[in-house]
């Protein structure tokens, strides 16, 4: 007896001591967080809940990237091809990678929700940082504010695609049903973010299971019903249907297809602050983020088209999606064409939730150093839940605004996402091109010789590498090959489907993403330089 319990009081004293070291590991981690939060001049305001797996969650389900293979590849056959869609998404791939190692960089020297804008006034000279990082966050608010509103489009049009599918002869889709649906996205993505927001980081970790599951769901059935087509033509099979002058060229517009469903890798970078151990964290999450969905949705793709049947029906569907159309040759069933589209619809919804907390944060961070107009409302947070319902409600209002584009337009989908594209590789390339800058002049310090003192409002903060950093010659190679991509990338997300373009089939987002960027200009000049000097320096800085 005497041994049991000395054996109990033993193991009652190991797990006392195991208890009391997390506690003290927890400590050192979230004062380092506060530390590198105080580099740059921000207070520790919101409550990290997030750890790796939950701030994976959120951005490999956000991005819709397997999920948008499925939805929008139908482009990409009119223009490449399967040879072409194939190509694209390698290069795609490849390019997003190189495009996203050095933002995680930068997410490591600069760990802040503010995301791009902050990085620009850290890396651009001082006689055009103002301007230049003005502009980054006004581009940002419209990238994750739209792609909200696209994550709703996609769930109302996937619903009214099966209503057509169960009920052909019974329903018949309007503009204004797929508002309503639109507003019931984002109702419900509201609900999870403000009410459910404590919770968020588990649910995110909970959908990123789905999104594995739900790819098999997929993926089996589509290779157990299908004729398989052989590797030549998948492989050798180039369209150029849209009629351009080269097949080339149509593989360029086509390239679009398959850049969007990358779109949105940032989304952590705008949890930082809500993010344990965010300086390491984050960038790894990007880069993961990228690997993974990247071999998901290239998986994806393959067997989409070595399955594919009759392109010309799925292309000319009533089910909104070729996808759908496919599913509904291969089995024959509408009620297993149901299934398998609602495990779509359902991670499209899940996805929402991270779109939705992503583009709240960015409007917060950005009201927080006063950019957007009622700055002063948005940056408040709530005392108790620790979150910034606001700039929540105000995410909210707007989605449901924009949600009325649909009542107008049968290709507002398209429309919204090549504008994001377009909004999102342009907020992109600013700061990677004065990272480039910044790394051949060789001025960003390293992070051991650092000291903390007090600072204002026109302290100059130093830049310091962050504990994530590629080393030299590889970090300029992959920051070279990532500002061409983005550029090229950019460049073709204006292009039509066709040179032969009418109103219906103008790509809008030429249109839009001058608007926004000479509005923001014009708002600059007119007040918003008086409000905006730049990221708010809230504590002491650290210098050399």
């Amino acid at each position: 007896m005497e041994f049991s319990q000395s054996t109990i009081s033993s193991e009652q004293h190991d797990a006392r001591d195991g208890m009391r070291a997390r506690h003290d590991l927890s400590q050192q981690l979230s004062i380092r967080d506060e530390r590198q939060l105080s580099r740059v001049g921000k207070k520790q305001i919101l409550k990290r809940r997030f750890g790796m797996i939950s701030a994976l969650g959120l951005s490999t389900t956000l991005m819709l990237t397997w999920e948008g293979v499925l939805v929008y590849f139908g482009f990409g056959l009119a223009n490449g091809g399967s040879a072409g869609l194939v190509t694209s998404f390698i290069l795609d791939w490849a390019g997003f990678m190189a495009i996203v190692i050095p933002l995680a960089e930068l997410a490591s020297m600069i760990p802040t929700s503010s995301g791009q804008y902050h990085w620009v006034w850290m890396l651009a000279p001082k006689n055009s940082r103002l301007l230049l990082s003005y502009l980054t966050g006004w581009l940002s608010v419209a990238v994750w504010q739209s792609i909200v509103t696209m994550g709703g489009i996609l769930c109302a049009t996937l619903i009214q695609g099966l209503l057509v599918l169960n009920y052909p002869d019974k329903y018949s889709p309007e503009g204004w049903h797929g508002t309503l649906l639109i507003w019931a996205t984002v109702i419900l993505s509201f609900v999870v973010n403000s009410i459910l927001g404590r919770w968020l980081p588990k649910i995110e970790g909970f959908i990123l299971y789905l999104h594995v599951l739900g790819f098999f769901a997929i993926l089996i059935p589509l290779l157990y019903f299908s004729e398989h087509v052989g590797a030549v033509e998948v492989f050798t099979t180039w369209n150029n249907d849209g009629g351009w002058s080269t097949t080339g060229l149509a593989f360029f517009v086509g390239i679009i297809t398959n850049v969007g469903p990358f779109i949105g890798v940032d989304g952590a970078v705008h949890m930082s602050e809500e993010t344990h151990n965010a300086a390491v964290v984050i960038p790894w999450n990007m880069v993961i983020t990228v690997l993974f969905n990247g071999l998901l949705g290239f998986g994806m793709l393959l067997a989409m088209l070595f399955s594919t049947g009759d392109i010309e029906m799925a292309l000319e569907t009533s089910f909104n999606y070729p996808f759908i159309q496919i599913f509904y040759d291969l089995t024959q069933s509408r009620a297993g064409t149901t299934v398998i589209t609602t495990i779509v619809l359902v991670l499209s919804y899940s996805a929402t939730f991270g779109q939705f907390a992503g583009a709240s944060r960015q409007l917060w961070a950005f009201a927080r150093d006063r950019g957007p107009p009622m700055s002063g409302r948005l940056l408040l947070v709530n005392p108790k839940s620790f979150l910034p319902m606001n700039a929540i409600w105000t995410t909210c209002i707007i989605s449901l605004l924009l949600g009325l584009i649909n009542i107008g337009s049968t290709k507002a989908l398209s429309t919204i996402l090549s504008f994001t594209v377009s909004s999102w590789e342009a907020a992109a390339v600013i700061p990677l091109a004065l990272l480039l800058w910044r790394r051949l002049n060789n001025t960003i310090l390293d992070n051991k010789r650092i000291s903390f003192t007090s600072g204002s409002e026109d302290a100059d903060m130093p830049l310091v590498w962050g504990p994530w950093r590629v080393p030299e010659p590889f970090g300029t190679g992959i920051n070279i090959a990532g500002l061409v991509w983005v550029t090229i990338t950019f460049f073709f997300s204006f292009w039509p489907s066709s040179p032969k373009v009418d109103a219906a089939d103008m790509n809008y987002s030429i249109l839009l993403t001058s608007f926004w960027f000479i509005f923001g200009i014009a708002y600059y000049f007119i007040t918003g330089n008086k409000h905006y000097n730049g990221p708010v320096i809230e504590t002491g800085i650290l210098k050399r």
